[in-house]
């Protein structure tokens, strides 16, 4: 199952992409190579009881919703946000403590995985200098599609060092095939649900992916 782990829309500040453009991205790219579907990760917003549901039977697309939230040390990618995970924490908040949280969110049922972490962020160069300054840690993101290709590099080989686990997200803002369908994770497992979601970053199996381009999608940011 091919997902694309970190997508924004109109919900974060910085966007203007919505949903339905992005599956139309999808509809026109699927004939050319296998995409199953996303997670939004919108910027330190969440929105309980979205309907997402609807957009696999309408369009057979699998969408579901996780967060990005802010530490003090960067952003970090959240799945598997479940009413425990608000109650506990104000996903709103700025600064949240990057030395002490994904442990947290782990016992709450959420996985956290620090997004881009060598760039806009200080998670990375921690975690080259000393893994174990970052409790809990298992999961980053390994390959961003905004990234510099060394800051991916540098991601990957922190990955292969210390053994840890690596997701890969567009970090698309935008409904363009520059931003969207560029890369995503490709899991072993059929994922249907959250919690399914959860179960596979925990013990499936997983690895970033960068996706064929079609250079006849062909849409204006």
């Amino acid at each position: 199952m091919i997902l694309d782990m970190h997508v924004h829309t109109a919900a974060s500040d910085d966007s203007t992409a919505t949903i339905e453009g992005y599956i139309e991205l999808i509809q026109a790219y699927r004939p050319f190579h296998p995409f199953d579907g996303f997670v939004l990760t919108e910027h330190r917003t969440y929105t309980p009881g979205l309907n997402l549901q609807r957009y696999w039977d309408s369009h057979g697309v699998r969408i579901f919703q996780g967060i990005e939230m802010d530490t003090n040390l960067g952003h970090l990618l959240v799945y598997g946000v479940n009413p425990r995970v608000l109650e506990r924490f104000d996903v709103t908040k700025r600064l949240h403590d990057g030395r002490r949280i994904i442990p947290q969110l782990a016992s709450l049922g959420a996985v956290a995985a620090p997004s881009h972490p060598f760039r806009e962020s200080v998670f990375g160069p921690i975690l080259e200098r000393d893994p174990e300054e970052i409790a809990g840690m298992h999961t980053i993101e390994a390959h961003n599609g905004q990234n510099r290709p060394e800051q991916n590099s540098r991601a990957a080989n922190l990955c292969d060092r210390y053994e840890l686990r690596g997701l890969c997200g567009s970090d698309a803002h935008y409904v363009s095939p520059l931003w969207f369908l560029t890369c995503a994770t490709a899991f072993e497992d059929t994922i249907t649900s959250d919690a399914e979601l959860v179960e596979a970053l925990h013990h499936g199996m997983y690895r970033p992916m960068c996706l064929p381009r079609m250079d006849a999608v062909n849409r204006e940011e």
